[in-house]
């Protein structure tokens, strides 16, 4: 490809589909479905077929930006773009491509999102270069669709029309219609008529169609972008993080397919067949992985005894043993503080199991999963982790881990009193008014409403011993997107 191209890989995700096993800390592009790589290395492998590694950009929000970085090692860090927020896939977009106007004002993007499954490489790279080559001319977004093989209701469908060009033996057909998601009778004529694909959600235009077409379209979403552009311009530091999260925070939540794809005119197709999986929810797995001989998919810990067509994921080298006995069709999920049992068919609607946890208040289990190290109760952090010693009725205790060049919120705690131990590091504590520098042995209480802040020169390491948690935490200041009253730290 030419050195105009670059690879935007999209990355949000609210760790819901996959839930118990993705949450929001770790969602679903994070895990590792089939293979030995996460869902997210292997876009990333696939993506390094059509560019070097430093024309792959990754968008993904503020609290996933290290955890990208660690599972991407390849990746530079600048090209991380970072989303204070949720907002859909046109915001998403807009921004990568104002990001990559402002290297290089002649940018081609190619758009992969991160937690797609693709068997057939060759003829994928194959698709995706011929999709740049019909982009880079400046006319025409592209999107990549995939021959039915089922009347999948849980896929959007695009109706292809006339031949408009072919490019490297692939057939670029004019777009006629876009359907979201449709009913299963209507699937069933998609499938039939041999006119319609699915919408596999790549694409390919140039960054400053795409921008200008966004204006036409979507007026308010390209004003938004056009003042975080030039907060990028000037002051690409602090004052653009300000300008990016007021404009971000104030954009409508809206699908590139719905707010530009369905309404331009300047919208062709590829049809393409590749060996494609979306993996949309559990049930994906019977897809990519190879049942026993009763139709069971088993996944870590998990044995199944006079059972059939089951789903069945026990945690990995875990001292709990999952087995199923005389059942059929359930999947069951078993993390360190979950155990998921649900109908398979019903896989794909998991958000009501969610929105139900959220009625109770059980949102902790939306969020971090715990993992059991030597009996402690460990959870990941986007600055490291917590593991948790003891949790009683009178304290709880934490041993904390702060990687070198990170910082926890700045923040205070209405109710909650806590004394830290630092044993390993250095670095600075923001205590009150005061700053103290951090070294071993360092011992200080933190009364209730002091604002405080640990932030890491080297790996840093503390105990910490406080009255028990009552999520009263209230921050004033975040690295990670995080709002008041999400988990501390």
């Amino acid at each position: 490809m030419d050195l105009h191209t670059a690879v935007v890989i999209m990355a949000g995700g609210a760790g819901e589909r996959f839930w118990p096993r993705s949450r929001r800390s770790f969602p679903k592009q994070f895990l590792r479905l089939s293979g030995s790589r996460s869902l997210l290395q292997e876009t990333f492998r696939r993506a390094l077929r059509l560019v070097p590694a430093e024309r792959v950009y990754v968008v993904t929000s503020f609290r996933h930006r290290d955890l990208t970085l660690r599972q991407l090692p390849e990746l530079p860090p600048g090209n991380v773009i970072g989303e204070p927020c949720g907002r859909d896939t046109a915001p998403c977009l807009g921004l990568a491509a104002a990001v990559l106007q402002a290297r290089d004002p002649e940018a081609t993007m190619v758009v992969l999102p991160a937690d797609h499954l693709v068997s057939g490489e060759e003829r994928f790279a194959s698709a995706l270069e011929a999709a740049a080559r019909v982009a880079a001319g400046g006319r025409w977004l592209v999107t990549l669709g995939i021959a039915p093989t089922r009347p999948e209701t849980g896929y959007g469908y695009i109706q292809f029309g006339r031949t408009v060009e072919r490019v490297g033996g692939w057939e670029v057909r004019a777009v006629r219609r876009f359907t979201e998601k449709p009913a299963a009778e209507q699937a069933l004529r998609f499938l039939a008529s041999g006119d319609y694909l699915w919408n596999s959600g790549m694409f390919a235009w140039k960054a400053s169609l795409f921008r200008r077409l966004l204006a036409e379209h979507l007026p308010g979403l390209a004003a938004g972008l056009e003042r975080i552009a030039a907060a990028l311009a000037a002051a690409p530091g602090p004052a653009y993080l300000e300008v990016l999260q007021r404009e971000y925070e104030a954009f409508e939540a809206i699908s590139v397919d719905y707010g530009l794809l369905e309404r331009a005119g300047e919208v062709v197709v590829i049809p393409a067949d590749f060996g494609w999986d979306d993996v949309g929810s559990w049930s994906a797995l019977e897809r990519v992985a190879v049942p026993d001989e009763r139709g069971n998919v088993l996944r870590g810990q998990a044995v199944a005894v006079d059972a059939r067509d089951c789903i069945l994921c026990g945690v990995e080298g875990g001292s709990r043993l999952l087995v199923a006995y005389g059942v059929t069709g359930l999947l069951v999920v078993d993390t360190e503080d979950v155990v998921l049992v649900a109908d398979k068919a019903r896989s794909a609607t998991l958000k009501q199991v969610l929105d139900e946890l959220r009625r109770r208040g059980l949102e902790r289990y939306l969020d971090d999963e715990a993992v059991s190290v030597r009996g402690a109760r460990v959870v990941e952090k986007p600055w490291g982790r917590e593991v948790w010693w003891a949790v009683t009725d009178r304290y709880v205790g934490k041993i904390i881990e702060v990687r070198s060049g990170h910082r926890l919120s700045l923040q205070l705690h209405r109710a909650k009193l806590e004394t830290l131990l630092f044993q390993r590091g250095t670095g600075t504590l923001t205590l009150g008014e005061r700053t103290l520098p951090i070294e071993e042995g360092l011992c200080v209480t933190i009364p209730p409403g002091t604002v405080h802040r640990v932030e890491a020169e080297s790996d840093v390491v503390f105990l910490e011993v406080s009255t028990p948690e009552t999520g009263d935490v209230v921050r004033l200041a975040d690295a990670y997107g995080r709002a008041e009253g999400d988990a501390a730290g």
